[in-house]
């Protein structure tokens, strides 16, 4: 043989040898299956409890009916009775037959107390007077309302007023209104 074919038989078989060991590395029975490793963060507390589109009804301490709605609700296992709230609507039926409709972003419910806390951009309605607050409180056992932070009151037929404080008693149907410091309460009454 010439050294000429010599070669080209050692270059064929070279590439017979890489081409078989592709073919056998890429076909071979992998008895080893491939662990992926997939790591799911939770992104919920294993110790709250969330629930979506709840209502809460009943009839507070003074024996007025109300039902409490809320888009999203959670409270803590350690402190069920505390119920945090988004989106909330409270509607109160007042034992004298009026409707008192409270509104907020934010809410806290305490389900043994039957007290409610109205947080962030609060509106609260009653006959024709409209109420607004950044914070607005129910106590049940008094039966009194206590709305704080840049109140604002509106009545068709009275005027209006501006307070830091403001406090409501369902019963005996007093308002008292409060500022802090040397302020004054602002209140333009219609004639």
């Amino acid at each position: 043989m010439t050294n000429r074919k010599k070669k080209i038989r050692t270059i064929q078989l070279i590439i017979f040898l890489v081409g078989s060991s592709l073919l056998y590395n890429t076909y071979r029975d992998k008895s080893e299956p491939t662990k992926e490793v997939i790591k799911i963060k939770s992104e919920t507390d294993p110790n709250i409890n969330s629930f979506n589109d709840i209502e809460y009804s009943g009839f507070d301490l003074n024996g007025n009916r109300y039902i409490l709605n809320a888009g999203v609700a959670n409270f803590k296992t350690e402190s069920p009775e505390l119920v945090n709230m988004k989106n909330v609507v409270g509607n109160f039926y007042l034992k004298n037959g009026t409707l008192l409709k409270v509104t907020s972003d934010a809410g806290l419910y305490n389900n043994i107390t039957l007290d409610m806390n109205f947080k962030q951009n609060v509106k609260a309605y009653y006959l024709t007077n409209t109420l607004f607050s950044n914070k607005l409180t129910y106590l049940s056992s008094s039966g009194k309302l206590f709305a704080s932070g840049n109140v604002r009151g509106e009545s068709v037929e009275k005027g209006e007023f501006f307070a830091d404080n403001v406090e409501y008693d369902l019963t005996n149907k007093n308002l008292e209104f409060s500022m802090f410091g040397s302020k004054q309460v602002n209140i333009k009454l219609k004639n």
